[in-house]
Order: C-alpha cells, then sequence, then structure tokens
C-alpha cells in the first residue's frame, strides 16, 4: 500500500487467542504473519490472550488450598520466564515479565471479595503473555508499544461479567490513539484481551473467551478499519468438525446472522463481539493462523445473505433449571424479576426459556457454584429444581429431516421454533 498525502494510515486490530501463543514457535509466528499481512503503511492493535492452558491454571491456584497456592504460582512464573529464555529476549524481558505477573499477585492477596480476587490474579495470564509478544516484536526490529488496556476499557458491573459503556468508546481511546500522533509512532501496539479496569482502580474481567469482544471494542475506541480474529480453525465453520467431520467454511456471514450464531452458542465468536463492530459498520474477518492463506469468514454488513448450509451448533453439559414459587401460585411478574435479577447477580447465562402458568424453565451451561448461589438468592419465596447432563442443539436454516436425523435416538424435552431456527433440548 502506498500512503497517500494527507491521508490517515490504515490501523486495523488483530486479536490472537491462546493457541496461537502456547510457546515461544507459536509466539515468533505471530511475528511472521503480521509481517506477512501487515501492508507497509499499516498500523495494528495486537490484542493477545493469555498463553495456552494459562487461565485454566490460574483457575486451579484459585481452588487450590491457600498453603499451596504459592508453589503452583511460581511454577506458573518460572513457565512464563522459561518461554521468554527460548525467545532469547535477555534480562529485562525477564524483568517485566516478573514485575507484572507480581502486581497482579499483590492485587490478588490484598482483595478480599471471591470475585475481585478471581479478575486479579488471571490478569496475570494476559498481562505476561503480551509482554512476550511485545519483546518478541521489538527484538525482531519492529517498532511495538506495550500498552495496559486497562488504561483504555473503563468497566462497571460484576466482577468476572464486567461490562463496558459502549457509547463511551471514543473518549476511552482518546490516551491510546494519541500514541500514534507523536512524530515516531509505534508500528504495532500489543495489548490484553479480556480484562478492563472498574472505577476503583480494580482489575476486571469481561468474562471467559473475552478477548473477541475486546478486539472489537478497541477497534472502535481507536477508530481501526477492521478486526481480524486469529483462530485454530479455517473461519467461522456450520458446525463444529470434531463433531461433524463434513463441516465447510462458510465465507461470508451477516452482521445480524453473526449476532444469532453467537448467543445461540457457536463458539468461533464470543457473544458480545458482533454489536459495536455492526453498529460502528466494520467488518470482521475470521481466518486460521494454522493456515492463514485457507479458508477464511468475512462478517459484515450483507443484509438478506443467508448461509446456503444449514448450521447446527451443539451445547453439551446443559442444566434445565425449572422455577416455580414456593406455595406452587401463579409465576407473576414480580416473581420474574427477582428470578433475572439473581441470574444478573451471579453471572449465569441462560441459553433457552419457557414460561407455563406455575413455571418458569431455564437452559444453561452447568456451573455449580453460580447455580447454588442462585438458588440462594431465589430463596424462599421462589424454588429450583435441576435436571443435568442434557444438550441443546441449534439448527439455523435447516429443516425438520436434518432435526430428525441429527437427534434420533435421543429423548426431546422440549422444542422450540421460529421462522429460521429449531431447538430441540434433548437428554
Amino acid at each position: 500500500m502506498t500512503k497517500q498525502a494527507g491521508t490517515s494510515p490504515l490501523r486495523t486490530v488483530h486479536k490472537f487467542g491462546g493457541a496461537s501463543v502456547k510457546d515461544a514457535d507459536a509466539i515468533r509466528r505471530i511475528g511472521d504473519l503480521l509481517g506477512e499481512h501487515l501492508s507497509s503503511e499499516e498500523q495494528a492493535v495486537v490484542v493477545v490472550s493469555a498463553m495456552g492452558k494459562t487461565t485454566n491454571a490460574l483457575e486451579a491456584i484459585l481452588e487450590a488450598p491457600s498453603h499451596g497456592r504459592e508453589v503452583l504460582w511460581q511454577t506458573l512464573v518460572s513457565g512464563h520466564l522459561a518461554v521468554a529464555n527460548a525467545l532469547e529476549l535477555g534480562p529485562e524481558c525477564a524483568r517485566r515479565v516478573q514485575s507484572v505477573m507480581e502486581g497482579a499477585w499483590q492485587e490478588f492477596l490484598q482483595a478480599t471479595d471471591p470475585e475481585m480476587q478471581y479478575d486479579a490474579l488471571v490478569a496475570a495470564g494476559e498481562l505476561a503473555s503480551t509482554t512476550l509478544v511485545q519483546a518478541s516484536l521489538a527484538s525482531s526490529g519492529v517498532k511495538a508499544l506495550w500498552w495496559d488496556v486497562r488504561d483504555t476499557l473503563q468497566t462497571e458491573g460484576p466482577h468476572r461479567f464486567a461490562r463496558v459503556e459502549e457509547s463511551g468508546l471514543t473518549h476511552m481511546g482518546h490516551t491510546l490513539r494519541g500514541q500514534w500522533d507523536g512524530p515516531d509512532p509505534p508500528r504495532i501496539v500489543v495489548t490484553q484481551g479480556f480484562i478492563g479496569r472498574h472505577s476503583d482502580g480494580r482489575t476486571s474481567t469481561l468474562g471467559r473467551e473475552g478477548s473477541d469482544y475486546s478486539a472489537a471494542l478497541l477497534a472502535v475506541a481507536t477508530h481501526c478499519a477492521s478486526v481480524t480474529i486469529w483462530k485454530d480453525v479455517p473461519g467461522m465453520m456450520n458446525a463444529d468438525p470434531k463433531r461433524h467431520p463434513e463441516a465447510v467454511t462458510v465465507p461470508r456471514v451477516d452482521h445480524a446472522e453473526a449476532v444469532e450464531l453467537s448467543y445461540y452458542g457457536a463458539g468461533v465468536i464470543h457473544p458480545r463481539t458482533i454489536k459495536p463492530l455492526q453498529q460502528t459498520g466494520l467488518p470482521l474477518k475470521v481466518r486460521s493462523f494454522v493456515h492463514p492463506t485457507g479458508p477464511s469468514t468475512h462478517i459484515d454488513a450483507f443484509p438478506g445473505l443467508v448461509p446456503d448450509v444449514p448450521m447446527f451448533i451443539w451445547r453439551d453439559n446443559q442444566v434445565w433449571l425449572e422455577v416455580s414459587t414456593a406455595d406452587q401460585s401463579f409465576l407473576a411478574e414480580d416473581h420474574l424479576k427477582t428470578l433475572f435479577e439473581a441470574l444478573h447477580h451471579v453471572g449465569l447465562h441462560v441459553r433457552l426459556m419457557q414460561q407455563s402458568a406455575t413455571h418458569f424453565g431455564l437452559v444453561m451451561d452447568r456451573d455449580d457454584a453460580r447455580l447454588s448461589r442462585l438458588e440462594q438468592d431465589l430463596a424462599p419465596a421462589l424454588v429450583a429444581q435441576r435436571s443435568e447432563g442434557l444438550q441443546l442443539l441449534t439448527v439455523r436454516h435447516g429443516d425438520a429431516a436434518v432435526l430428525d436425523r441429527l437427534t434420533e435416538g435421543k429423548d426431546v424435552l422440549i422444542e422450540q421454533r421460529t421462522q429460521a431456527t429449531w431447538r430441540r433440548l434433548l437428554r
């Protein structure tokens, strides 16, 4: 690309998940991919998740007995330092990795609320991985800046499921955009997905897999032209290829269709990612870092576009929660208000709902701790009964024959249908 006089450089966002930064070789590959796919005048915000399985390891530390946490923590820190050493990044990078991880550890130790402790500690994964990626890019000669996303994304609401007021994104991005205004601006800004900062200064998180959402928010905040999410799959497929070997990549998807698919549980895109992009007219590309020149998906404004293959979304380990009044009386609007306030308070996402005169049923992913807190919040006025070990199948743009074939031999507990969507809860 040749820069024309009086024009601003093209700015884009590129997001890399945990699998794409799982080790030293993977981190080097990020530099190669950016070198291959950024034009000569292009500036980029690179959003990076924690290294593969790091968030799980941090959650294991939280669940461990307090006397055993320090050992697990030091093992995790040592693992990141080993990657820095494998990348030959030198003692300064090792010091920075230790510093950002120690900051997260200290915030965790000082927090008293379990949800605040969670957010403080798990943020260490993104803070460390981005330090490694930025140092690796810089060592290869790229002018790369490390940026603390908590200085941009201001959050509110419950810890572990924080919200960003999207109408304020332009204001939030002012300081970050200013990094490009000087005489020697960075080519790449490396920052974290998944985390933000509450107004009280505490670290917050946007929910598991929230880095896609971070990328969309940062694209709006920094006035970028597009977002590319690099995955280990070739774009958005019409089904999980592990369950459906015949699955194919859908090359173009309308924003509205992508919202529907992510809501129903399509795992490629985080449910909240599409909205800010749709509202600002930004395209989203989903590409494979394994086969970067292979099939990919372009999500944009394609009014009326319908995928030419049915879309299958399976959710395993689902729970059916049936809520009723303690005295089995009519379930009124005030009861529903109590129910939905409790759902918001504990941070549970409902995937399907069904109401009768005396019962309200909800389907959600199994999360025993949050379900127990929900039941406590509902008592004594409302009681809840669980049915576990269920499957939820959603079919978009299919027909009854397709649905029957997929659910043959299973008990259908609930079926719902709209014009384009069939859903069945299965045992």
